[in-house]
């Protein structure tokens, strides 16, 4: 919440997460002790050190993760290889048609698995 955010208290932190308020400011007080988090005298709480998580990156300070990224690759890959299929630059050819369903699956495995890691990172429980 705090990584989306710029600083909020315990009380905004527990309702934008949807949960108790006294939950939210035990975790807030051990990222704190850990050095993670630091609250200001007006007691709103800021990130102070980012912490990397397995997985994911940090792109315009939200997490993402990899698994986007390579989908993203793969589908650059894809694109101008059904293009100058389409265009007639390149002839047919049982090389090309691997390297497109090669493409295509590769792109299409990655987004999948990313976008149910980012439904675990986003998930409410």
């Amino acid at each position: 919440y705090l990584l989306e955010n710029d600083g909020a208290g315990p009380r905004e932190i527990a309702r934008g997460l949807g949960i108790n308020p006294s939950l939210a400011y035990y975790h807030l007080k051990k990222f704190e002790e850990l050095g993670i988090v630091e609250k200001d005298p007006g007691g709103v709480y800021r990130v102070k050190k980012r912490v990397r998580i397995r997985g994911y990156l940090y792109i315009g300070g939200k997490l993402v993760p990899r698994l986007l990224i390579y989908g993203a690759f793969f589908t650059g890959l894809l694109i101008p290889e059904m293009v100058s299929l389409a265009m007639g630059v390149l002839e047919p050819s049982p090389g090309l048609f691997l390297a497109i369903i090669t493409s295509a699956v590769a792109a299409s495995i990655f987004i999948l698995e990313g976008v149910f890691a980012l439904r675990i990172l986003k998930r409410k429980d």
